[in-house]
Order: C-alpha cells, then sequence, then structure tokens
C-alpha cells in the first residue's frame, strides 16, 4: 500500500489523497475503533462536522475532534446510509471537497464493520464508561460488563501498541491527536505495571468513580501530551491547578507560548535551566557555561519574554507557557 502510495503521489495527486484516504479508514478498522471515535477520524480529515444516525442515537464530532450536540441532517450535505436505519453525512457548508465522497464511502463501511464486529464487546464498553456523552445507565451497564474493581479508578493514555496485561480493560480511541489507547486500572495501581513492557509514553488520569471516568480519560490525555522523552510518565494529579489551564486552553496559542516558540532550542535550555534551579549561578554551572555568560543572555530575554522567570509571578507564567507550548506541539 505505501510503495503503490508513493507510486500514485508522483504521477498523480489528486489519486494519492484517495488512496490516503482508503488507507486511514482501513487503520481505524484494523485498530477496531468505536463509532464516535470512527466520526472523529472523518471529521479530522475531511476539515468538516461530521455526523451519524442509528435507531439509538444521533453523534456529531466538529472538524477539531470535539462531539458537539445532536442534530438532524438537512438536505444540502452529503449523506450516504451506513446500515439498517442508520446514515452517515459532512456538514459542508457551499461545494465540496475533492474527497468528501470518498471520505463518506469508507466511513459508512467502516461503521458497517466496527458495528458487526464490536457488538457487546469489552472495547465498546470501555468507550461508553469513558465518553462524557454516554448516559448514566449507558456507563452503568458498560461498567457492569467490564467487571470493573471496586473504589476509585483511574484512565491511562498510551500509545495503540503494545497493549496492557489482559486483566486492565482497555480501547484505542480516536482523538484529535490521533490513535490513543484508553486503560482503566484501580486507582492506587502503579500504572506503569499494567504493562509487560516498560518505558511507554504514559498520561495518567485523576482518581475517579465509574460515573466520572470521563473526566478522569480527558485528564489523561492532557497529561500523556506532556510527556517527554526524559519524563514518559505524566500523572495528572501532578499538575495541579495547571491542569484546569491546559484543559481550557484549546487550540488557542497564548503571547507567551507563542514568545517561547520564538526562540531557539538554545535559548529556551538556558530559561529552564534558570527555572529549574532557580539561580543563575546554578544554572549556568549545569549549562556549563559562564557565569556572567548566562546573565547577559537573561537580561536579554527578559526584555524579549516581557517579564523575569526569576520572580514568583514570572516562574508562574513561564511554567503555564512551558505547558502550552509542549500541548501546542
Amino acid at each position: 500500500m505505501q510503495d503503490l502510495l508513493g507510486r500514485l503521489t508522483a504521477l498523480d495527486p489528486d489519486a494519492s489523497e484517495t488512496l490516503k484516504v482508503v488507507s486511514y479508514f482501513d487503520a481505524l478498522v484494523a485498530r477496531s475503533v468505536g463509532i464516535e471515535s470512527m466520526l472523529r477520524g472523518a471529521a479530522v480529515l475531511s476539515g468538516a462536522t461530521v455526523g451519524h444516525r442509528d435507531a439509538r442515537q444521533i453523534i456529531r464530532v466538529r472538524a477539531d475532534g470535539v462531539r458537539i450536540e445532536a442534530a438532524e441532517p438537512t438536505g444540502e450535505w452529503a449523506v450516504r446510509d451506513s446500515g439498517a436505519d442508520a446514515v452517515a453525512w459532512i456538514e459542508r457548508h457551499g461545494t465540496p471537497h475533492a474527497n468528501d465522497a470518498m471520505i463518506l464511502e469508507r466511513l459508512t463501511l467502516a461503521l458497517g464493520i466496527i458495528r458487526a464486529r464490536r457488538a457487546g464487546d469489552a472495547e465498546s464498553a470501555v468507550e461508553l464508561v469513558i465518553s462524557g456523552f454516554a448516559s448514566a445507565g449507558e456507563r452503568a451497564s458498560a461498567a457492569s460488563r467490564l467487571r470493573l474493581p471496586t473504589g476509585p479508578l483511574r484512565v491511562i493514555a498510551s500509545p495503540p501498541d503494545p497493549e496492557p496485561r489482559p486483566q486492565h480493560p482497555s480501547a484505542v480511541v480516536a482523538t484529535r491527536h490521533g490513535l490513543t489507547r484508553a486503560t482503566i486500572i484501580g486507582a492506587e495501581a502503579d500504572g506503569a505495571d499494567a504493562w509487560i513492557e516498560p518505558d511507554l509514553r504514559l498520561g495518567i488520569g485523576t482518581a475517579a468513580s465509574v460515573e466520572s471516568l470521563a473526566e478522569s480519560w480527558e485528564a489523561a490525555l492532557v497529561a500523556a501530551r506532556l510527556t517527554t522523552a526524559s519524563e514518559p510518565v505524566q500523572q495528572a494529579d501532578d499538575l495541579g491547578a495547571l491542569l484546569l489551564v491546559a484543559q481550557g486552553a484549546g487550540g488557542a496559542r497564548h503571547p507567551d507560548a507563542v514568545a517561547l516558540a520564538n526562540l531557539d532550542d538554545r535559548r529556551r535550555e538556558l530559561l529552564d535551566a534558570v527555572v529549574d534551579a532557580q539561580s543563575v549561578r546554578a544554572a549556568a554551572m549545569r549549562l556549563g557555561r559562564h557565569h556572567s555568560s548566562v546573565q547577559e543572555q537573561l537580561a536579554v530575554l527578559v526584555e524579549m519574554l516581557g517579564y523575569d522567570p526569576r520572580t514568583p509571578l514570572g516562574q508562574a507564567r513561564f511554567v503555564a507557557a512551558r505547558m502550552l507550548l509542549r500541548l501546542g506541539d
């Protein structure tokens, strides 16, 4: 498939884009994602709101991957049957894009496959129990099927592979940031112990009851995006009030984060060292640079940023901006 895609890209860019759509939905089907995740993938791919209606519910997902309120399709949108008493649509205003028809075709085919494959299985139950749009009854029924342990739970966000140990319910979910595995563990368990293979990037959500696992999942997604090669595991609890800042940021880029993005790696490394060490002299030793050189460079950076990261308020602004920059990446 990849070889064919490379050749088509050289011969016919439009044909290669169509093949990318096919490959994309094949990957989602192979991962056995749920209906909402499938719609999220289609929405992100098409850059428009995508909806689906069956006998049970209506689901609509915006182009940024956020689920929105239910609404029936209108006559101006492209609609396609996706099964018995089920339809899917793309809410494109104006002229349809070149790949809208292909996206809708592959989406409806994929929905039919997933619906047949996942009827009542554990993965669909995991998606229901972490969904903020499932009803209380649906979540309770899903939790019963999963036989979740009593007491507080946490959701972990991790790469799709590898799978966790069999005793931990999990499912691969399509998020606006890509395919992510959601795994449910007891709140007191060590998240890393849920996998046989170590050194995974893990975002560990807040402790929650079964009824509030959607909040734990959202926190886990934020934590996962803040992991680094040097810090592969991030606990949402450790973020404190910064978790609220991260969740409220959305896709907006604050000027403080933009200012850091405009700096080169060497200057950001200097600021990181000064804030972490809380001393210019200690930062210079850590960086292996001369104290006076770091002092001079810091003075220039203070002018560029518009605040001093050595002051309490400046340090808070820097830490928040650094986090927002990482989330934007």
